[in-house]
Order: structure tokens, then sequence, then C-alpha cells
């Protein structure tokens, strides 16, 4: 009888502490009204301490790595039959006056975009703390947190800004000749907000773009995307899962909509990978997302890279606030357990910023 009430006892314990764990690390406000309106702080990084640089490499010629100075792993002989890594050396373009332009291939990781989530649509951190927020008044929505996650209906809603972030020519580590390897923006610039998108946040609207998401949208779809949560957190994610953002949840609809509200890190990463896939499904430039890493991306034309789906194995991503990953970057759809929940920092106005590093295959011109 002692042992049986010991039994009892110490299982009510273990119950009471497990539910202390989640009241205070994994479970957000209880209500899901739109946060206290703050201060738009500057969140703009430091180019130097605040970037993994790491995540430009390795940097191969002609399929040999010449460099290499990270511990990533590269997008190679992974199970998608679309990573493509050039093992030729020469390659040619098409130049002026009909001769082509002779180079060689080259292969590494640009510094692209930067996406901001935000719960203030007039507020843009990354670009110095500016707030529009009167200048915008009529645009956009708050966003919301969202409640208990197993309370029926309620959902969080973020907007997202995505920025050009050209990181090596601002840093002036390369220069503008690289013909065939560069992006079209030359400087930051904010390339769309979805606070214009009459879309974002109608997710039966949004349907009629992207028909496809009601195929998705059911038990059995969603179940299979635990394989693609397992190969994203130990490598890259499964190209052909389109649907699915690893371990993040689903990637339809593309909207700021989600009932995935228990972590703060991994509802922003949702919101980011979906304005990604919805920039390639629906490009509209300059902002658009293409596949950059493919046989067609050798001499940089735009409409040989236009995809209609995302290709998830060509990104690297990077936090840049509230806490910087510094030392390592992860893959879309990769867990937050392992990287991103113990940098989230409660009460900061939810606004989480992501870079993304975009493998780049292409030809480099010999001058």
């Amino acid at each position: 009888m002692l042992q049986k009430k010991s039994f009892k006892s110490k299982t009510i314990l273990l119950a009471v502490i497990v539910m202390l764990i989640s009241a205070i690390c994994c479970v957000p406000d209880a209500n899901s009204d739109p946060v206290p309106v703050g201060r738009c702080e500057n969140k703009f990084p430091n180019l130097i301490d605040d970037i993994n640089w790491g995540a430009m490499f390795p940097l191969r010629l002609g399929g040999m790595v010449v460099l290499d100075m990270g511990d990533m792993p590269d997008n190679v002989d992974t199970s998608n039959p679309d990573d493509f890594n050039p093992e030729e050396f020469i390659c040619t373009c098409p130049g002026d006056d009909l001769i082509d332009d002779v180079g060689v291939w080259l292969s590494f990781w640009e510094p692209a975009r930067v996406w901001e989530v935000t719960m203030l649509p007039g507020c843009f951190s990354f670009l110095f703390g500016t707030d529009m927020g009167e200048a915008l008044e009529g645009f956009g929505v708050r966003g919301t947190r969202g409640g208990q996650p197993n309370e029926l209906g309620d959902k969080a809603f973020y907007n997202v800004h995505m920025y050009a972030f050209p990181l090596m020519l601002i840093m002036e580590i390369i220069g503008g000749g690289l013909d065939f390897c560069s992006d079209w923006f030359t400087d930051i610039d904010l390339g769309y907000s979805t606070i214009f998108d009459p879309l974002w946040g109608n997710d039966e609207l949004s349907i009629w773009l992207n028909p496809e998401a009601a195929a998705f949208g059911n038990p059995i779809a969603q179940a299979l995307c635990a394989a693609d949560c397992v190969t994203a957190s130990a490598g890259y994610p499964i190209n052909s899962m389109f649907w699915c953002a690893g371990c993040w949840g689903s990637l339809y609809p593309y909207t700021g909509n989600t009932s995935l509200t228990a972590s703060p890190v991994r509802t922003t990463s949702l919101m980011a990978a979906r304005l990604i896939a919805k920039l390639a499904r629906s490009p509209v430039p300059p902002a658009m997302e293409i596949d950059t890493s493919s046989p067609g991306a050798k001499c940089g034309d735009v409409s040989d890279m236009l995809k209609p789906l995302i290709k998830k194995s060509q990104y690297r991503m990077c936090m840049l606030s509230p806490v910087p990953e510094t030392d390592t970057c992860h893959t879309l759809g990769a867990s937050t357990l392992l990287w991103g929940d113990y940098r989230n920092i409660p009460g900061t106005g939810e606004t989480h910023i992501y870079m993304t590093w975009r493998k780049r295959n292409c030809c480099l011109k010999f001058l």
C-alpha cells in the first residue's frame, strides 16, 4: 500500500513539473490579442560580428573544392535528383558578336535575402528601425501571437518583409564583373512586403493562386512531412515534398496564418519559408525566388531559372535577430530545438529576422 501511495505521489509530482515547464518554456500567452504597440527598434546587424561568413563555403572551381572555411554540409550526394553540382571545368555562355564567352564553373553560397517577420506592419527594423506606421496606415494587419496551441480555431499571424541583401557587393568582397554569377540587386533594398498583399491574410482567397494546396491539406500529406523534418535536421530537406517545411509545418497556404503557435522561432521561420515559396510560385519582379543552383543557372539567364516550386535544398538560413547565428546556419525546415528556440527573447515584440544564403552554380567568365 505504501509503495502504491509513493508511486502515485511521484507520478503527480512529475506531472506538475512537466506542466510547469510547458507553461514557462513552450506555451505563449493565453490570449490571442495583438501585441502592445512598442518601439520599432533598429535591428540592422553588425556586418562583421553578426554574420556567419563561413556559410559562403565551400567554394568550388570545376567541381573541385578550392576553399572551405566552415563545417556545414554542402548539398552534394543528397537524395534529391535536382541537386546539381558541376564536375566539368570549362563552361561557355552566349556572348556579344555571336562569340561565346568561355569561363570556369564556379560554385558557392551567396548571401542573397533577408526576411523580417514581424507583427507590426509598418515597422522595418532591418532598415535601421524605420517606423512607417503612420505613413502606411490602412495597409497591413497587426499580428497576433496566438493562444493555447490546442485551442480550436486559434491562429497566429505575422507580416513578412523581404530585403535584397547582396552582402558580398556591399562589403566589396567581389566586384561587379561576375556577369553570370551575380544577383540583379546591387544594394540593400526592400523587395517585397506582405502588408501590400491582400492574399497574405486570407487563406480562402490565396488558394486561387495555388489550388494544389487543397490536395495537401489533409492528415496523411502532413504526416509525410515527418520524413522531411528528419532529413532537414540531419542534412538537407526533400525537394519533392514541396508542400512541407520540414519540422516547421506546412508551406500551404501561402499566407501569414498558422495554428502552430507554441514556438515563436518555429512560427516565424515558417512564415519566412512560406514567402520564399510564394515568390517562387508567383514571382513579382524584382521579388523573385529562382533556381540558382541547377544547370540552367549557368549563364545567369533568369528565364532559365524560373521554377514554380521552391527548391528547398539550395537555401541556408541564419538568424540575425534577436540572437544571431554566428557559428553555424540551418537548412530550411531543420528542427528549431537544435538551433533556435533558445535564441528567442520573450517580450521583444516577436520580430525575428533571418538571412538566406543561396547555392549558386554558374560560369565565371575569363577576363
